[in-house]
């Protein structure tokens, strides 16, 4: 209960950081979450204070528990022997899984490839390619994992806690004002890939180089693929998993991971 009260108020944290901003750039409040319209330095100064309601989220929780924060995450890193196949396990499976899906979409003119915006906007984008996928990925799995799916697995058993961190993990993705909510089922079944990670292995090694993976596909793609194929097949740009073929993908790396990492424990 103490994860998902702390989860809950993060919006709250969110929508107040926005108002302050929006009254100082002379702009109306309204109830929604989003930074539309906002300069670009109020823009940045939203996206620092949301990482900080997220970083103090974090920190709060083991604090919470009685217990140390890096005392907490480090049972949650154990060094031992699987943690380099887990991590690179995941991410490996998840490029795999992804550059296939792409390669397919290419062979079937679903999407196009080409240049699109000049040689150093390219460069500049895919430079911070690795550092976005990997702070990414810890930032998510440490506040939906680490803190809510933990949680859950001490009062339930997997199967209903995967389903439940799911979807929560998915309605997070929504809080803020977005420009589809077509693509929620994706969000879900990303959430049943990362959460059965943990629940399957306990560490946050699997689930962090999944996230990485897909996160480092996806935006190193950006920079050169047009989507022409329908939404329901290809997704959206910005979340190529939303489509049929992204939540089969995301089915079938489910069960092999499973398979890999869960089926023997």
């Amino acid at each position: 209960m103490q994860a998902f009260l702390l989860l809950l108020a993060l919006p709250v944290w969110m929508w107040l950081g926005l108002s302050i901003l929006r009254r100082c750039s002379g702009l109306p409040m309204v109830w929604q979450i989003t930074a539309s319209g906002l300069p670009r330095r109020s823009q940045r100064l939203s996206r620092a204070w949301t990482n900080a309601g997220f970083a103090a989220v974090v920190l709060a929780y083991p604090l919470l528990r009685g217990r140390m924060p890096l005392d907490y995450y480090a049972s949650l890193f154990p060094f031992e022997r699987a943690a380099a196949l887990r991590l690179l396990g995941g991410f490996f499976g998840t490029v795999t899984y992804l550059s296939l899906i792409y390669l397919a979409w290419i062979a079937t003119d679903q999407v196009r490839i080409g240049v699109r915006h000049a040689g150093s906007v390219v460069a500049r984008r895919l430079a911070a390619v690795p550092f976005s996928a990997l702070l990414g990925a810890v930032m998510e799995e440490l506040l939906f994992r680490a803190v809510f799916m933990a949680e859950l697995l001490e009062s339930m058993s997997p199967a209903p806690a995967v389903a439940v961190g799911a979807l929560v993990f998915a309605a997070a993705h929504y809080v803020r004002r977005v420009k589809r909510y077509w693509t929620f089922a994706g969000h879900v079944g990303l959430g049943v890939l990362l959460c059965t990670c943990f629940a399957a292995t306990h560490s946050l090694w699997l689930p962090i180089g999944v996230h990485a993976g897909g996160i480092f596909v996806i935006m190193g793609v950006r920079p050169f693929v047009r989507y022409t194929g329908p939404g329901w097949l290809v997704g959206a740009s910005i979340f190529p998993y939303a489509g049929a073929a992204g939540v089969l993908g995301l089915s079938l790396l489910t069960y092999n991971l499973w398979l890999l990492f869960g089926a023997t424990q």
